[in-house]
């Protein structure tokens, strides 16, 4: 009975050991590569060697973008130039300029209403859009900002000749695509590219603009508080007429500020910005002191009736004499 139980242990160990020797040496005949998902730099590399110098440096980038979970796929190595159309297209999506309807041959020129590529291409001009170029191109459509504009030192060595001097153009704070209108909170950022220590253009400039656009937020405020007043007041038969003109005043001015913006003055910004808070407030201030109008009486029944009577006794007193 043990020799049995010996034979059979004996016979599980050998087959167990064939079967792992069997394993070992013909596994790697029928082995399939491995399936890779995502079209990782594996499917064409796995069998690259350190034969060279150029191997040698692509596996060391293959491991930078394994060990950044980044895989080899066309969003990286598709064509250029249709990468960046692709891209400036979802910018200008996204800006004020596709909500207004203003398409590329606006500023690149070309035939919007062509049917095939060569057609629609003809007439396009890089000339327009160079970065010298985009005030006079941009001020087709803003004149008010491009005229103050012109009147800014920004301007001027913009336009001068044989100065390698830093000068931001419309791009420069708008952007090409995107078309953003910078927010106080933005701009100190953008004016930071070149009024900083380095270039030592002026570094307090920064700050002192992101706080001057601050300010016609407080001019938003008042105008709306003043107009909620007048609105009351008018309602209670009150005379709003002189705080009305007042308001209208700090109206105009917050909406030349815009405009006003681009000659770069922020000594004029904020002394303009100022006097429309000013003229809110005193609307504020009218509309509180204003007094309720008296309407002027109508003559009434009674009045009617006395005219009617001084009439007949006149006539009676004239008939009688």
């Amino acid at each position: 009975m043990r020799f049995k139980n010996g034979l059979r242990i004996t016979t599980a160990i050998v087959f167990a050991l064939v079967a792992i020797s069997l394993l070992t040496f013909i596994q790697p005949a029928f082995a399939q590569e491995p399936n890779f998902p995502n079209n990782t730099c594996a499917d064409c590399h796995r069998r690259l060697l350190f034969a060279s110098e150029p191997q040698r440096q692509f596996i060391e980038i293959r491991i930078k973008h394994l060990e950044a979970g980044i895989p080899c796929s066309i969003e990286c190595h598709e064509d250029q130039l249709n990468k960046t159309t692709s891209s400036t297209y979802a910018l200008w999506s996204i800006s004020a300029h596709f909500l207004y309807g203003v398409t590329c041959d606006k500023c690149h020129g070309g035939n919007a209403s062509a049917v095939t590529k060569e057609e629609a291409h003809v007439g396009l001009s890089n000339e327009s859009i160079a970065r010298a170029n985009t005030p006079e191109m941009c001020g087709k459509c803003h004149a008010s900002q491009l005229a103050e504009f012109k009147t800014s030192k920004h301007f001027q060595i913009l336009e001068s000749t044989g100065e390698n001097l830093p000068a931001p153009a419309c791009i420069t704070c708008h952007q090409a695509h995107s078309v953003h209108v910078l927010t106080a909170s933005e701009i100190e950022d953008f004016c930071s590219n070149c009024h900083n220590n380095i270039t030592g253009i002026n570094p307090a400039v920064p700050k002192r603009a992101e706080a001057a656009l601050s300010s016609v937020n407080e001019l938003q405020v008042e105008i709306s508080k003043a107009q909620s007043d007048i609105t009351s007041a008018n309602a209670s038969g009150r005379d709003v007429t002189r705080a009305q003109e007042e308001l209208d005043t700090a109206k105009v001015i917050l909406g030349n500020t815009p405009s006003v913006w681009h000659r770069f003055n922020l000594t004029y910004f904020e002394t303009e910005v100022q006097l429309g808070i000013d003229d809110a407030k005193n609307a504020e201030n009218i509309t509180a002191q204003s007094q309720a109008v008296t309407p002027t009486k109508a003559p009434g029944f009674e009045g009617i009736l006395l005219i009617i009577g001084f009439t007949i006794a006149y006539f009676m007193s004239r008939r009688n004499s």
